[in-house]
C-alpha cells in the first residue's frame, strides 16, 4: 500500500487563525486582478464573505493586508496588497515548500 503525507498548514496568533490557503487564494487573485470584486467572482465566493475573511485576518495581525481605493468619476476602484501582505504570503509559501519538499511516498502494510 502506498501512502502520501498530507499536511494542512495555517498561521495563527494567540487570538486564533490568521492566514492559510483561503486567505492566500484571495490575496493572490487580488494581486492578479486588482480588485476584491473581480477576485471573488473568479473564485466563486461572495464579496462579503471574502471581505470578512480579510478583515478578521487584519484584525488579528494588527496590520492591514489591503490598501483599497474607491472608484468613481475618474476611474475604477481597486485594491493593492500591502508590503506586510506580500511578506506574509512569501513566508507562508516558503514554509509550505519546506514542508512539502520532503514529501515521500511511504510503502508498507
Amino acid at each position: 500500500m502506498k501512502l502520501k503525507i498530507r499536511i494542512k498548514l495555517w498561521l495563527e496568533t494567540e487570538n486564533g487563525y490568521v492566514f492559510g490557503e483561503g486567505v492566500l487564494k484571495i490575496l493572490s487573485k487580488i494581486q492578479e486582478l486588482g480588485t476584491l470584486r473581480d477576485a471573488t467572482k473568479e473564485l466563486g465566493m461572495s464579496y462579503r464573505h471574502a471581505w470578512g475573511i480579510i478583515k478578521k485576518s487584519e484584525q488579528r495581525l494588527g496590520k492591514p493586508l489591503l490598501a483599497t481605493h474607491k472608484g468613481g468619476k475618474y476611474g475604477g476602484g481597486g485594491a493593492d496588497l500591502t508590503t506586510d501582505a506580500r511578506l506574509l504570503m512569501d513566508k507562508y509559501l516558503q514554509i509550505k515548500r519546506t514542508v512539502t519538499e520532503k514529501n515521500e511516498t511511504l510503502e508498507f502494510l
